[in-house]
């Protein structure tokens, strides 16, 4: 297949319209997970810059930590970028990626007033992604502590709709050990989690756009965002849970959790451990015949979806969103108890491996065009990669 008839046939099913997004996480912008949904993101047409950590940031909420040092004064996670470097600077083999030594919710401030208006062709983007964090983040509990979050409120607060992902594989890999394919034939879950996250985000525009007069444009309301977990996805091993349905949700109920202190006698240190109470479990605002987050997780292959707003008031008199859920998830968000719920990448999905290679994609290797090129790029380096990608964007299609 040429080149330029393939891209052309998949501009045919990704969106009509790129967006312009800003991707960050509190792993790094080195990780395979923030790379994927990126590469995926970027595949469907939309205008992707990624602005995060030069180094693992998890736990940090939305702290506001700025490098207090000019250079970096050890190696950035992989060792991508070297010591010395200045604290701020692009990734050595694509100008859209670009790291700096802060916390998370620095992250998406430094993108908006310094990294976006001085070096994209845009100043505000259309939408955040943040993630896909390498483990969950569920629970009112982990809601404030997490740097995921904590750069996705931070977005909020700037006007600007936001989406967190979450998936339960918890170690980090570098972006250049994405596998094309597993010793199970199957497509890496970094890979798989990315083709995830951009597709509920492409539900999300779809129906915005189609609901442009109520929406104004926005993919949500002022004040509203979206956090998502992801389940194991065992495509290492198996295809026991490659493609799961996406459920709606709530943050507390069935299960969520706090955290207690532990005393360790032998090290005279303290630790902590999970604790749940019916504090962190209370049903305030919102649908309470949703299941929890860890409901959805512990039930099977499902992924979770919840709304949730940046107001923490208590509730008083009618929302103006009489059913947010109804009104703003997209038909690929399901109820939990649904007879037959459909994967998130769609009923007939593909998540083949490539052929001839187990290790080793040249996703990281292109270099982007100018930073002022504008929208509608694609920087997978794999051909075979695009052909698995653009299958699931048509399977999604058809069930949209």
């Amino acid at each position: 297949m040429k080149a330029a008839s393939f891209f052309a046939g998949l501009a045919l099913v990704a969106s009509s319209h790129g967006l312009n997004v800003l991707i960050t996480n509190d792993d790094g912008f080195g990780t395979a997970n923030i790379r994927a949904m990126y590469y995926a993101m970027t595949a469907l047409g939309h205008n992707c810059y990624i602005v995060a950590s030069s180094s693992d940031q998890s736990g940090q909420g939305s702290r506001l930590i700025f490098a207090s040092n000019a250079k970096l004064t050890s190696d950035s996670e992989f060792g991508i970028i070297k010591s010395g470097a200045p604290s701020i600077g692009q990734d050595p083999k694509d100008d859209h990626i670009w790291y700096y030594n802060g916390s998370p919710a620095t992250q998406v401030l430094v993108a908006l007033d310094y990294v976006l208006p001085n070096h994209a062709n845009f100043s505000v983007p259309d939408l955040v992604m943040t993630g896909p964090n390498y483990g969950l983040n569920v629970g009112p509990f982990l809601y404030s502590i997490s740097g995921t979050l904590g750069a996705t409120q931070t977005a909020i607060e700037r006007g600007i709709p936001a989406i967190a992902f979450a998936g339960s594989y918890g170690t980090h890999t570098a972006y250049y050990d994405i596998q094309s394919s597993t010793s199970a034939g199957l497509q890496d879950p970094a890979t798989i989690m990315g083709r995830l996250a951009a597709t509920l985000a492409q539900a999300f525009i779809d129906k915005a756009s189609k609901s442009n007069a109520t929406s104004g444009g926005r993919v949500l309301p002022l004040g509203y965002g979206v956090s998502v977990n992801i389940p194991l996805i065992s495509s290492f091993k198996d295809d026991s849970c490659v493609n799961p349905p996406f459920v709606r949700a709530r943050m507390t109920g069935d299960g969520a959790f706090t955290s207690k202190a532990v005393y360790d006698n032998a090290t005279g240190l303290f630790g902590s451990a999970n604790y749940a109470d019916d504090g962190t479990n209370m049903c305030i605002n919102g649908d309470c015949n949703l299941p929890g987050e860890i409901e959805v997780i512990n039930s099977g292959c499902k992924s979770s979806v919840v709304l949730f707003t940046i107001d923490y008031d208590a509730p008083y008199g009618a929302s103006s969103l009489a059913d947010p859920y109804a009104a703003l998830l997209p038909d690929i968000v399901q109820l939990n108890n649904a007879t037959n719920l459909v994967g998130g990448l769609g009923a007939n999905a593909s998540v083949q491996g490539a052929t001839g290679s187990s290790t080793g994609t040249s996703t990281g290797g292109t270099t982007s065009a100018s930073a002022k090129s504008g929208a509608g790029r694609v920087m997978l380096g794999n051909v075979s990669s695009l052909v698995a990608l653009a299958m699931g964007v048509a399977a999604v299609a058809t069930l949209l």
